[in-house]
């Protein structure tokens, strides 16, 4: 049977602008083994809610660096019951004073993890609430609950999608995928983004989100990060640098650890984008780990296949050798305001020809992001099965 890593998402929820504390915990709790979602600093509780329902975690982690829990904790639990998840466990952490803890645990919180926890106790208490949490999970499949879940979903419920998502990444074959999900898609866009470690994939799937919804399209990412190949744990990161996005309806966000897999994607990928674009969802974006030259898992599963490079990374042999370089779509240099970008620009022309676009941007001040934006809706799908 395969060992299904804990998933745990981390908050940093109200006004609190250092987050140390919390990423030496993610740290920590990927190297026990768990795949730990970092959403960032100055999280609300519905956006927080909601990252909780998309990802489907085992446990809702929040840090507080002040009194704010007092107000806070009860407003997350009324978003997690809004959101139809009030069975999540929430387990609080931070600037906890010891006479708030009863009151904490009286509000609904499953765990209050003092200042004086050890890492050790830590990974022990989350371990046991993540393992209520499939227990649970476990049960409500076996009820028959599976078929109520691709019902709603397919009709745009996210929290719905999130828990199908989580079936299809943990227990379902690629049989049952097929037969669960058979039937004729709507002509959903997705989108492949792929690229060198560091190049701004995140950060410029953010801004993409941002024109697309200005556009009034249904927006989802698949964010794949690398698991340890130590200790099977994942830091996945992408949602914090795309926090502008993270309260929007519109917007739909799965991070996804590789869990082995080599090629840049994760095992399941391809099944929960099919699974996706049957959601009422209009495009989808993948992003794939930190890719080398032949990383080209996506390029069966994407159209349009967007590669992201940057300047000073490479010269132009690089852009001679076989793998990514052939079968990308869209070429996209970013951090375009260093030195080098125009330089670029002309060796990709000069080696790979014309016929396919080149745009320059920059993502952390949203330069170029329309102009890619509307070269990828020219690849719009026709409806396919």
């Amino acid at each position: 049977m395969r060992k299904i890593p804990p998933r745990i998402l981390l908050a940093k929820v109200g006004l609190d602008g250092h987050d140390r504390g919390v990423k030496v915990l993610a740290r920590g709790l990927r190297d026990a083994g768990m795949e730990v979602i970092y959403t960032g600093l100055w999280q609300t509780p519905a956006a927080s809610a909601k990252a909780a329902r998309e990802e489907d975690v085992d446990i809702l982690g929040v840090s507080f660096h002040s009194a704010a829990h007092m107000t806070l904790v009860p407003a997350i639990m009324e978003e997690l019951k809004a959101c139809g998840r009030p069975d999540m466990p929430v387990v609080i952490g931070g600037i906890i004073p010891p006479d708030d803890v009863q009151a904490m645990k009286d509000a609904g919180c499953a765990a209050v993890l003092e200042t004086e926890a050890s890492m050790d106790s830590i990974v022990g208490v989350l371990a046991g609430l993540a393992e209520q949490s499939r227990r649970r999970r476990a049960g409500q499949l076996q009820s028959g609950e599976l078929n109520a879940w691709i019902a709603a979903a397919q009709q745009g419920d996210r929290t719905a999608l999130g828990r199908l998502l989580t079936w299809i990444e943990n227990d379902a074959a690629p049989e049952e995928v097929a037969a669960k999900l058979g039937g004729q898609t709507d002509g959903t866009l997705i989108v492949g983004m792929t690229g060198p470690p560091g190049v701004g994939k995140s950060t410029l799937i953010g801004r993409l989100l941002r024109e697309f919804r200005s556009r009034d399209k249904q927006v989802a990412v698949v964010a794949v990060d690398p698991a340890s190949p130590l200790t099977g744990g994942a830091l996945l990161g992408d949602r914090a640098r795309m926090t502008q996005n993270a309260g929007d309806p519109g917007v739909f966000l799965r991070s996804s650890a590789s869990r082995g897999q080599l090629g840049g994607l994760a095992p399941s990928t391809t099944a929960m984008v099919q699974a996706i674009r049957r959601c009422k969802v209009d495009v989808v974006f993948i992003e794939t780990v930190g890719a080398g030259q032949n990383d080209v898992s996506v390029y069966g599963l994407a159209s349009p296949l967007v590669l992201l490079m940057m300047p000073g990374a490479g010269d132009e042999l690089q852009l001679e050798k076989a793998g990514i370089t052939e079968v990308a779509d869209i070429f996209v240099i970013n951090k375009a305001d260093l030195p080098g970008a125009g330089r670029l620009e002309a060796q990709i022309r000069e080696t790979l020809g014309s016929g396919r676009p080149v745009v320059q941007t920059v993502a952390s001040h949203g330069q170029g992001i329309s102009e890619l934006a509307d070269i990828i809706l020219a690849h719009v799908p026709k409806p396919s099965r």
